[in-house]
């Protein structure tokens, strides 16, 4: 017999929640397939003895909206950031190839496509993780193929709690990755601190 959300106290139901919405989006959720997403349902209902209906309708309903910009922007963002780069002077080469000419890094910067310097990729905030992990997967393709070291760079952009972007942030420093930030909400206050402005004038060197 499976649960509802009524039937929990309102500590377990918090708990719950939370931690679903954590698993969820460390999972990169908003880009998951169905049947991976099907198996994190699975696994949600048989640990917490709730069912999908309450899940879906009751935990789940509205995450993807709740993690701010939509996927469809992340190519609006993308121009934005590459206009930047651009006005401050900086050769930006965007969806640059790979050796395979299948793989694309979001944007590269550098003296030129032959000699680029920062490798870097945009992402939303509920999929951090895959957005660090393609830029170190970038900076050592790179360095494989060309025996360059680039520095490997990550922007994002969306909403986050100031609590997990510190997380981010400390993840970011340990892999020795520079995190820059693109109209990303920290608690629905716009964060300045690392936005890419602020890098570019050289504000976060103080």
């Amino acid at each position: 017999m499976t649960r509802t959300l009524t039937e929990l106290s309102s500590d377990e139901r918090e708990s719950v929640v939370s931690t679903v919405h954590k698993e969820a989006e460390a999972s990169g959720w908003s880009q998951l397939s169905n049947s991976r997403k099907s198996a994190l349902y699975s696994a949600w209902e048989s640990q917490f003895d709730l069912s999908h209906a309450t899940l879906k309708d009751g935990i789940m309903k509205g995450f993807d909206a709740a993690q701010g910009i939509p996927k469809k922007a992340e190519a609006e963002i993308q121009e934005e950031v590459t206009r930047i780069f651009r006005l401050a002077g900086i050769n930006a080469i965007e969806q640059a190839a790979m050796w395979t000419g299948k793989e694309r890094a979001d944007l590269l910067i550098g003296y030129s496509s032959k000699f680029p310097t920062h490798v870097i990729e945009i992402e939303r905030a509920d999929s951090w993780s895959e957005g660090l992990r393609q830029a170190l997967w970038y900076q050592a393709a790179i360095f494989q193929a060309e025996r360059r070291h680039v520095l490997p760079v990550l922007i994002l952009f969306g909403n986050t709690t100031a609590d997990r972007f510190e997380q981010i942030l400390a993840t970011c420093d340990h892999n020795h990755v520079t995190l820059s930030t693109h109209r990303l909400e920290l608690d629905g206050e716009l964060e300045g601190e690392y936005s890419l402005g602020a890098l570019l004038n050289g504000s976060t060197l103080e």
